[in-house]
């Protein structure tokens, strides 16, 4: 997209949808592990304007590496009581350069994902194990189980 279709595009997406009626906000799930936005379609729309703002600030930039900030809006806060995302860190390379610099994220976001579940897994085991220990250890247990 041109400089001239993006500010059109962001000038359209300003006009028409009004920061009055438009509703943003980051939060997290219950586990605090993944991010969330709540938005209605103008407060999308104008998050949508603000990020290409940012691409045109990259792209007029002269390579800097400062992050390029959010200026506060009425309409865009966050439910977590701090910022979850504050701004754009520039990046001036393409996505399979940026991956090849950093390749321990792709490795992390994999096993986290697979990590409750093998917790879950051995915990369910030590606790069979402990109670089959318990059993056998203290035969007598084994009347108070059955009394009802």
């Amino acid at each position: 997209m041109s400089s001239p279709e993006l500010e059109s595009s962001i000038h359209y997406l300003e006009e028409t949808n009004d920061a009055a009626d438009a509703f943003f906000s980051y939060t997290v799930d219950d586990t605090g592990e993944y991010g969330l936005i709540k938005a209605n379609k103008e407060g999308l729309r104008l998050y949508a304007a603000e990020i290409l703002k940012k691409s045109k600030e990259l792209e007029d930039g002269e390579h800097a590496v400062q992050p390029l900030f959010f200026s506060p809006l009425q309409w865009m806060f966050s439910e977590t009581g701090y910022d979850l995302i504050a701004g754009v860190l520039p990046q001036y390379s393409n996505r399979r350069e940026i991956l090849t610099d950093y390749p321990e994220i792709r490795r992390a976001s994999g096993a986290r994902r697979r990590q409750p579940v093998l917790l879950f897994l051995l915990m369910c085991i030590t606790g069979a194990l402990i109670m089959l220990a318990t059993l056998k250890a203290f035969p007598n247990l084994r009347l108070w189980v059955n009394i009802r």
